[in-house]
């Protein structure tokens, strides 16, 4: 609401002038001041202004210093992730060339043991070889054929 200044002892003379008794002028006065929103009472002062603006400026500084905590907060809290995914980096990859050592150890593992299997086998493969040939041979003594 857009306040007017009003001046009801000059609209009370202007009354009392254009023949209004005087406490009708008043009173008609009164009336209008309270109709035009002239009391006042609601209307800030300089003060209440300057004292809302010095407020402000403490809320202000307030919350630039807690912005300002905020910002180391999330500075150091930055670095303390960016140490902990270093370290689980170098954790990582120590645990990856572990595990590479172990697949080359079970691959040559694997590899000898393969190696030693076609070796068994290779033997097997001959002793099968020398008994059907004795078989043969023993079969051909006795049938008579040699």
């Amino acid at each position: 609401m857009l306040a007017t200044a009003f001046d009801p002892l000059a609209a009370a003379r202007d009354l009392k002038a254009a023949g209004f008794e005087s406490e009708q002028a008043e009173a008609l006065a009164a009336q209008l001041r309270v109709a035009a929103g002239a009391d006042h009472a609601d209307l800030a002062t300089k003060a209440d202004v300057a004292a809302l603006r010095t407020e402000m400026k403490a809320d202000v500084a307030e919350l630039r210093g807690d912005v300002a905590a905020l910002r180391t907060e999330t500075k150091a809290d930055v670095a303390e992730l960016k140490g902990d995914v270093a370290a689980l980096r170098t954790e990582t990859k120590a645990d990856v060339a572990e595990l590479k050592g172990d697949v080359a150890a079970l691959r040559t593992e694997t590899k000898a043991a393969i190696a030693g299997l076609r070796a068994e086998l290779g033997t097997i493969r001959w002793a099968v070889g020398l008994m059907a040939a004795f078989t043969f041979a023993i079969g051909l003594r006795v049938f008579g054929l040699i």
